[in-house]
């Protein structure tokens, strides 16, 4: 007779990721992840980059530092925590700088959209909550936005490993 003594296989219930577009009231959140070491490491932590995120809350009404304002910034929040900022812009095929690699994978029946991810809020982090986000956040995208977004492009440093394998585990696919 064998008996197995340990822990019981619990289910943890999914955490009820959402988003919603970045506003002032998330400005100090915000501000205080671009100073972690954590998302230093790979962020821009620009002042050009922080006005530009502040210059959207307050609804882009001056122009600006920042790739003339090309991003809009989204945080994730669970159970009303902010926990992550995501920052988004299309990709157009006539753009200058789109390398032959990206333009071989824009969208052939509607629009492509870069994503930029990272969890700030410390608590989150080594949780498991990348891909879960990254999934939820482009279904989000297509359900709640325009459903005619249908291709996401991310583009980690090569220098970063753990994040390519958390993009695989969000759906996307290495090219």
């Amino acid at each position: 007779d064998k008996h197995h003594r340990g822990k019981k296989n619990v289910t943890q219930p999914k955490p009820s990721i959402k988003f919603q577009k970045a506003t002032l009231r998330h400005s100090q959140n915000v501000l205080e992840w671009l100073a972690e070491p954590h998302v230093q490491e790979f962020w821009d932590n620009s002042p050009e980059h922080s006005r530009d995120i502040l210059i959207f809350m307050k609804g882009r009404s001056e122009p600006s530092p920042y790739w003339n304002g090309m991003f809009d910034y989204w945080i994730g929040t669970i159970d009303d925590e902010p926990y992550c900022l995501l920052m988004t812009s299309e990709v157009l095929p006539h753009q200058s700088d789109l390398s032959d690699l990206w333009k071989t994978h824009l969208s052939k029946t509607g629009r492509t959209f870069s994503i930029d991810f990272m969890i700030g809020n410390r608590k989150f982090l080594g949780k498991g909550l990348g891909g879960p986000t990254l999934h939820a956040f482009t279904r989000f995208i297509q359900e709640n936005v325009d459903p005619s977004i249908d291709t996401f492009l991310i583009d980690p440093a090569e220098s970063n490993p753990r994040a390519k394998h958390v993009y695989e585990q969000g759906g996307f696919t290495t090219v």
